[in-house]
């Protein structure tokens, strides 16, 4: 068995076209006239039809096992191989939410004769995942490539076990400051808005959450107005990402009660197993704003964990990162940790931003009140929402957008693309590398970042940070590519 990390470096490795694998096609060449020429990074297993979608398979599942299991036959029987101890098929329901590395079997619609197989990259939601898989094309001549798909025809999964990682697990040394507490001060009165969403009825999980996953919310957001944006949305809205609660000034809106899984994660257990509470305002807020608005989510989540007798620890206080490639909680790391970069943070700085949160969370629920980290406090602005620059617009959701038609060619090595919105927090769609070029349509200012858009030939909007923006200033950072 592989690890999580090592199976998504694999995966990595698949779309670049640069795996390891004595199988991949390392020059341009064909052998079939019914096919195109396989390109470099292609995965010719058999030596036959080119680049087929079970070829890729073949070597997925050949590396997994070491080499001890091939799988054999077309896509459409895949799921009738003997399979490794620990590996399971798995039906694919209305409420499954595949991991990581999962293989995606389809076998009914158009894909009833042959069969279609892929490897699972993004989780997703219910109603759409990312999907690494070849022979999209039916020319049997790319290396494997991302695509989001809307789970048609995909009727199984096989389950890939992880094996756990062999790193050492360190005896966490408290990095935050011990926080002091008092008696004397009272803690916030919370007022709780339960209205639950109208557009689609989440699954309930069955049992009580395992914990909670503390979220900034990227946007300008009061928690308020997120419920006057989410309570009559439609699908099309809650599928881009739904918390249970969001909270700020006082206020807590419980978009989903306890009982339902959330989309909050953009990872199966994530989603399923914990309770996602959002810290709102975390785009333009001051640091004083922002900072109370947290300490209303700590004391909502200690609130929670002593509801369902849990205690405060590293299992039961999750951060977003943990589950999915993200920065969030980006205010809050770039606040308690110094941490700015708009990469996934490292283990050592998701251990110290879980501390810091563990120890604020533990003092409420011991009947405390923390004092949380000091920092010097933004000067409110006159206008603390910042103005719409010129020429642009803004939507519910805090995005500053316009037309605008271009082309872009990045000068740096690789920008990765997301789905959904101009977020860091969204999934990943794929990835750019230097020297191709795209037609965008749209730019937007949002998440620290000037974004452009475009739209994909599989009919998706992807949407691509191109240089850094500070939101306060209007400033700009190096654009990491060329415009013309």
């Amino acid at each position: 068995m592989k690890t999580k990390a090592q199976i998504q470096a694999r995966l990595k490795a698949y779309a670049k076209g640069t795996v390891d694998s004595p199988y991949r096609v390392t020059k341009p060449y064909s052998y079939d006239a019914r096919f195109g020429k396989m390109e470099v990074g292609a995965i010719d297993a058999d030596q036959s039809f080119h680049a087929q979608c079970m070829d890729l398979i073949v070597d997925y599942m050949l590396w997994l096992t070491d080499n001890k299991t091939r799988m054999c036959g077309d896509a459409k029987q895949s799921i009738n191989n003997k399979l490794p101890e620990g590996y399971k098929v798995v039906k694919n329901e209305p409420e499954t939410i595949p991991e990581t590395g999962w293989i995606a079997v389809y076998t009914i619609g158009s894909y009833a004769q042959y069969g279609h197989i892929g490897i699972v990259n993004n989780p997703g939601n219910t109603t759409k995942f990312q999907i690494l898989e070849q022979n999209w094309n039916n020319l049997a001549n790319k290396k494997p490539q991302l695509r989001w798909d809307n789970y048609y025809g995909l009727t199984h999964f096989i389950a890939v076990p992880y094996a756990e990682s062999t790193v050492k697990k360190e005896t966490a040394k408290k990095t935050t400051a011990k926080a002091t507490t008092t008696t004397k001060k009272k803690t916030t009165k919370l007022k709780y808005n339960r209205d639950e969403v109208k557009g689609y009825k989440l699954p309930k999980r069955g049992y009580k959450p395992k914990g909670i996953v503390i979220h900034n919310d990227a946007s300008s957001l009061t928690a308020e107005q997120w419920r006057n944006a989410l309570v009559n949305a439609p699908l099309s809205i809650l599928e881009r990402g739904i918390a249970h609660s969001y909270i700020s000034n006082g206020y807590v809106y419980q978009a989903l009660p306890e009982s339902r899984i959330a989309w909050h994660t953009a990872n199966n257990d994530g989603n399923k197993n914990y309770y996602g509470i959002e810290v709102c305002q975390s785009m333009r807020a001051t640091d004083k704003q922002f900072l109370e608005n947290e300490q209303q989510a700590f004391q909502e989540a200690a609130r929670m964990l002593k509801k369902w007798k849990l205690p405060v620890n590293r299992d039961t206080v999750r951060i977003h990162s943990e589950f999915s490639a993200t920065q969030c909680p980006h205010r809050s790391l770039a606040l308690h940790c110094n941490y700015t970069s708009s990469y996934r943070a490292p283990q050592d700085v998701v251990n110290k931003m879980k501390d810091y949160f563990i120890s604020q969370i533990k003092s409420y629920y011991d009947g405390k009140i923390p004092t949380g980290t000091t920092v010097t406090a933004s000067k409110p602005s006159t206008n603390t929402t910042t103005k719409t620059p010129s020429g642009f617009k803004t939507n519910r959701y805090g995005i500053f957008y316009k037309a605008e038609h271009a082309s872009f060619t990045p000068t740096v090595k690789y920008i990765y693309t997301r789905s959904v919105g101009p977020s860091r927090q969204n999934p990943v769609a794929g990835v750019l590398y230097k020297g191709q070029t795209i037609d965008y349509s749209e730019i937007q200012k949002f998440d620290g970042h000037i974004w452009v858009s475009w739209d994909t030939n599989a009919g998706i909007t992807v949407y691509m940070p191109v240089r850094e923006w500070n939101a306060q200033t209007g400033a700009v950072g190096p654009l990491w590519g060329t415009i013309k």
